[in-house]
């Protein structure tokens, strides 16, 4: 997801990062103010020509005001949440049109929050770089993030990750599993009437569930994911022909579009963490995708369910090793494949509350799997994701086909 090169940026993109370390910044000269804003932009505030815009799948929450200079403040505001948030994720995706290329500074204002996502940047809202650390200022108490940037003319993206709203996973994993036998199914809708979708196929007497994105902004997890659905599916040995033979596979590449589209930072649109949802099921996303994982899993016994996020480290959180599940034993193998394989393994956290409402403690009370929730850090490189998902998929056929 991380690993784009600078030079497949707009050129005025690449060279206002090659000087960003030596460049000072002059004095913003006065340029007149047109229109730039394509009919389906939201334009939220714009001057000295410049002007500031959402209006894409998981543009973010901002409001923005403009000095008499046009140095510009954006507000990161979060979504209207049912209860106290858990482990805030100030997301922030917009766009900047200039009118000619221009030096400009953009101060992200979190309020009460404090800073995450480290910032990227694109000339096409595809292709991302980062912004280098020295470009990014914070105040003391982080709640506010100044970058300097150096616009080129028309169009630049700026978020908090690179971008990827609810289309592109599902996408990615309908190529990923084309002409391997799978079937695409809608097993239900969002609160805003969007499709979710999954993915099932195989057979035989065990099962494996993966799932990721119930928290939007979570994009190192999507690629770990992505990395273990690879590894799962183009194994060619005859340990992965048997698993495969003998699994059904269920996976469920994008439970909260909402979210994702809606640029959430955690929440689904009716305020709900969908991952503090799965004992009382009160969203659409969680009730359908919980139903629709018992009905493709029917009587077979899951020995694995997964669900990617991220956070401010690499974790799994996982059940105790004394749990009553038959599979609790791949838990100590799993670690010891990470532990092996990974430059950086992950820390682990064994505990379980069949009340808390996560993914992992549902897989326990209702499947008696092992489920465990994989933590990748925000800012890990995306070769280091795709290889832990690729040691997890591995660890899995190594360990189900003895």
């Amino acid at each position: 997801m991380k690993a784009f090169p600078t030079t497949l940026l707009g050129a005025g993109v690449t060279a206002g990062l090659a000087g960003c370390g030596s460049m000072s910044m002059p004095s913003l000269p006065s340029l007149p103010s047109i229109s730039l804003v394509p009919p389906n932009s939201e334009r939220i505030c714009a001057g000295k020509g410049i002007a500031v815009e959402l209006g894409f799948p998981a543009a973010g929450r901002h409001d923005c005001v403009m000095t008499p200079y046009g140095d510009v403040v954006v507000s990161v505001d979060h979504e209207p949440a049912l209860m106290e948030g858990i482990n805030p994720s100030p997301w922030f995706a917009f766009k900047l049109t200039a009118d000619e290329a221009r030096p400009a500074t953009v101060t992200l204002d979190y309020t009460d929050y404090t800073h995450r996502y480290a910032p990227w940047i694109s000339g096409n809202g595809r292709d991302w770089a980062q912004l280098p650390a020295d470009r990014v200022e914070l105040n003391d108490r982080k709640t506010r993030a100044t970058l300097k940037l150096d616009l080129p003319k028309g169009t630049t993206w700026v978020a908090g990750q690179p971008l990827s709203p609810s289309s592109d996973n599902v996408e990615w994993t309908r190529r990923a599993l084309r002409g391997a036998g799978f079937e695409e199914k809608r097993y239900g809708t969002s609160l805003q009437d969007r499709p979710l979708i999954g993915f099932v196929g195989g057979g035989g007497i065990d099962a494996i569930v993966i799932l990721t994105r119930q928290h939007p902004p979570e994009t190192s997890g999507q690629e770990a994911y992505r990395g273990f659905v690879e590894q799962l599916m183009t194994r060619k040995d005859d340990k992965a022909a048997r698993l495969r033979a003998r699994t059904r596979i269920v996976l469920a590449p994008m439970p909260n579009p909402d979210g994702v589209d809606g640029g959430y930072w955690r929440l689904n649109g009716g305020g709900m963490d969908l991952n503090r949802d799965w004992v009382t099921q009160t969203q659409p996303e969680t009730k359908s995708l919980a139903a629709w994982i018992m009905e493709q899993v029917g009587d077979r016994q899951v020995v694995s369910m997964m669900d990617f996020h991220s956070t401010d480290k690499s974790v799994i959180y996982a059940p105790p090793l004394d749990s009553p599940s038959p599979a609790i034993a791949f838990l100590p193998v799993l670690k010891a494949a990470f532990d092996a394989k990974l430059s950086k393994p992950p820390e682990w956290s064994y505990a379980h509350n069949p009340k808390g409402g996560t993914s992992k403690g549902w897989a326990l009370e209702q499947l008696q799997a092992p489920g465990i929730t994989v933590e990748l850090w925000d800012q890990i490189p995306s070769a280091e994701a795709r290889a832990l998902g690729v040691a997890a998929a591995d660890a899995l056929i190594d360990y189900f086909t003895q």
